[in-house]
């Protein structure tokens, strides 16, 4: 619950900023309108307020939308498939920032790439039962999920 709150507020914030930028700061560069007058402009506008509530609506539930939970099924245990899935998250620049027992964590190297992920590139392998669940961002999870297949096989 905590991680949806977190992630709700951050994509929140994002979107405000985006509208700030582009309806506030736009018109004072373009025609030299004060921001003032433009954001009082676009408040008194009742469909700025409408789809400013939609898009936050979509916010709140954007986190349950985007990250998921996916079982992956392996030939043997964790421990046994550790270099091939460790290699896997090495071609795709993560580096293992947590490994305790039933859990392990990867987070991309660069810092640029965590920022603009607004630091939500972490992807975590629950490894207490087999199938594993690689958790995290869906299209990261699901990319993921594809290398590892690939080094499975090349493995075979």
């Amino acid at each position: 619950m905590k991680d949806y709150i977190r992630r709700s507020a951050k994509f929140i914030i994002y979107i405000a900023l985006i509208f700030f930028l582009v309806l506030g700061l736009y018109p004072l560069l373009k025609s030299g309108k004060p921001l003032s007058a433009s954001l009082g402009e676009l408040i008194d506008n009742s469909r700025f307020i409408t789809m400013f509530g939609i898009l936050m609506v979509y916010g709140m539930f954007y986190p349950l939308i985007t990250f998921v939970k996916l079982k992956r099924h392996l030939n043997g245990s964790f421990e046994q498939n550790r270099d091939k899935i460790e290699r896997a998250f090495e071609k795709l620049d993560y580096i293992k920032t947590q490994d305790a027992p039933g859990k392990v964590a990867f987070r991309k190297k660069t810092p640029w790439a965590r920022l603009v992920q607004w630091h939500e590139d972490e992807i975590t392998i629950d490894t207490t039962d087999n199938p594993v669940i690689i958790s995290g961002f869906r299209k990261r999870v699901v990319r993921v999920d594809k290398l590892i297949d690939v080094e499975l096989a090349s493995e075979e």
